[in-house]
């Protein structure tokens, strides 16, 4: 986007983004419009509060064990012929013939969520909202019989709390993997564009460096910061990253930028210049599975993700898009990349329609047959999600509309409490297909 546009967007947005108090937002903040929260008042030096709680997220499931087909993989992985593949996206191992794959039995249920309090709307806080439970670990089922000679291979437990990594092709490791990483868990600094530019950065506990995990960005909302996405607000770890951190159970690096005054006007593409940036930094340093890079985000990150699915759809594998505009522009888009569209129908900052046509430039980059999904009614309190059909192998796009306004966590029956949203699950279930 071209710098007077985007000069011209962050005033209107700052404008509109008056109607975002109302609304609760991850991380306890809400999409202020800049300089004064409706209702909240602004910290010294930090963002502007004016909203609701952050979302959490109840327990996590945990999808079950290891398929037995001769070695041993987790759930989505390659099977292996007497060697283990983790994460989904393991090597296959070396050994005997793999056998034919036994049943793989589903995780635990998830754990309790304390509601400890509401988020008032004032920006204030009735009482703080505990975290959510830990799923119970899901037990794996045993393989099937052995062909030819391999052994049969049985499942062990899976680990508690997590859903399954999803499906898809071997990894591709990038250049940090058999390396000893320099980068740490936290505040990171980079020059980009001639400037010092911060995000923070989360590698899973047990780290293995011949291990190429999943990278998500996750980019906050105008207003909101780095630290916002990062640890979650008033929720906790409940609704860091947009609830997908527990989901992950220490399968993914997450990376969660801070953009220049707290949005990403993306002037003369420097914030796209930012992404590549710390890709490169990251890739560089740590086992990263290059084909596996994912972007989220809620309003003005929705847009930010926009943007990366334009300019870069040949580095990220898919990107979530919730309550987005196109705000931070869209270079390129011509390319086919996995989209997830989430918007309330009655979104009063950035209009469902300007959704739509965001979804719509991938269903046509994607092949997908043009259709008018429906939405729920107006007063229903539901939301409804749809699946294209038609599209290229490998590029789905699914698009989720629900009876709400502006909010990453809507839940049906009314409310925004990411222990209880669908939108957490939702986005999880579709990057992990990959």
């Amino acid at each position: 986007m071209k710098s007077s546009i985007a000069t011209g967007v962050a005033l209107s947005l700052f404008t509109f983004c008056a109607a975002c108090s109302s609304q609760g937002l991850g991380g306890g903040s809400t999409e202020s419009g800049g300089t004064s929260g409706l209702g909240g008042n602004s910290a010294n030096g930090g963002a502007t509060g004016s909203g609701g709680a952050t979302l959490g997220t109840g327990g996590t499931n945990s999808t079950g064990g290891r398929i037995g087909s001769g070695g041993t993989s987790t759930t989505g992985g390659q099977p292996g012929s007497g060697g283990l593949a983790s994460g989904g996206m393991g090597q296959p191992g070396t050994g005997g013939v793999a056998g034919s794959a036994g049943t793989m039995a589903t995780g635990g249920k998830s754990g309790p969520v304390e509601t400890g309090g509401r988020i008032g709307r004032d920006g204030g806080l009735d009482g703080p909202r505990g975290a959510g439970g830990a799923g119970a670990a899901g037990n794996s089922g045993t393989g099937g019989s052995t062909g030819g000679g391999g052994g049969l291979a049985t499942g062990g437990t899976s680990g508690g709390g997590s859903t399954g990594t999803g499906g898809g092709g071997a990894a591709t490791p990038s250049a940090g993997c058999g390396k000893t990483p320099t980068l740490t868990s936290g505040s990171r600094t980079i020059q980009s564009g001639g400037q010092s530019r911060s995000f923070m950065l989360r590698i899973p506990s047990g780290y293995d460096n011949s291990h190429p995990y999943r990278l998500i960005f996750a980019f906050h909302w105008v207003g909101g910061t780095m630290n916002d996405v990062d640890g979650g607000g008033s929720s906790g770890a409940a609704w860091s990253y947009y609830g997908l951190q527990a989901q992950a159970n220490n399968s993914t690096i997450f990376v969660a930028p801070q953009g220049i005054s707290n949005g990403w006007g993306n002037s003369g593409g420097q914030d796209i210049t930012f992404v590549d940036d710390m890709i490169k930094q990251i890739e560089g340093d740590l086992c990263v599975d290059t084909t596996r890079i994912f972007a989220m985000g809620f309003s003005y990150g929705g847009a930010m993700s926009y943007a990366i699915a334009c300019a870069r759809a040949k580095v990220f594998r898919a990107v979530a898009v919730y309550s987005g505009g196109q705000l931070s522009g869209c270079d390129g888009g011509k390319d086919p990349i996995a989209y997830l569209g989430i918007h309330g129908i009655s979104d009063p900052t950035l209009n469902i329609s300007g959704g739509r046509s965001m979804r719509d430039t991938f269903v046509k980059n994607n092949g997908c047959t043009a259709q008018n999904p429906p939405e729920p009614s107006a007063g229903s309190l539901t939301h409804t999600c749809t699946k294209y059909q038609g599209c290229k192998d490998g590029y789905p796009v699914e698009w989720c509309a629900f009876d709400g306004g502006h909010t990453p966590g809507m839940v049906d029956g009314g409310g925004d409490d990411g222990a209880k949203t669908w939108t957490k699950g939702e986005a999880w279930k579709f990057f992990t297909q990959f």
